[in-house]
């Protein structure tokens, strides 16, 4: 038999693999390939393009998922927002009815006070009717003495005795 060749080679992995070949077997195996199929080197980059690739689709995932919530949380102030609004339009609805029963009861008050009598008004009012009365009752009495001393003149003109009032 011939002469026996073993060659060993180390893989990327670090594991020993062994072949046995003829001598003259390789030779002719070797001349026989093109050049152009060597075996390629196979680069130890596939976890890093799967690490970006993972990242990027769980970057997009995340993004996604933000823009989502991000929505809802706006659509949830929005409407906070036209609730608040809703509910200002009838604060001020009530405050517009509120003025307008205050223009109106100014109105009837200020009528009241064209109408009406003022304090000094009255005290002047007041004052006249006493005077009014102190010159009827002065009067009632200037009248009860005068028809006295009539009846004092008819009692005397008569002989009759006179009245004692």
């Amino acid at each position: 038999m011939g002469k026996q060749l073993v060659a060993s080679s180390k893989s990327s992995l670090g594991r020993r693999f062994e072949s046995t070949v003829k001598v003259g077997e390789k030779v002719s195996a070797l001349a026989s390939r093109p050049a152009a199929e060597a075996p390629k080197k196979k680069r130890a980059i596939g976890g890093f393009r799967g690490g970006v690739v993972g990242f990027l689709l769980g970057v997009t995932t995340a993004g996604a998922f933000g823009f989502v919530y991000l929505i809802e949380e706006y659509q949830k102030a929005t409407s906070l927002v036209l609730s608040s609004v809703d509910e200002l339009e009838k604060s001020s609805l009530k405050v517009k009815e509120y003025v307008k029963k205050i223009e109106s009861v100014e109105a009837q008050l200020q009528k009241i006070r064209e109408n009406g009598a003022t304090t000094q008004q009255l005290a002047q009012l007041k004052a006249d009717w006493r005077k009014q009365s102190d010159v009827l009752t002065r009067d009632h009495l200037e009248l009860k003495a005068h028809v006295w001393e009539i009846e004092q003149d008819v009692d005397s003109a008569l002989g009759r005795p006179a009245s004692k009032k």
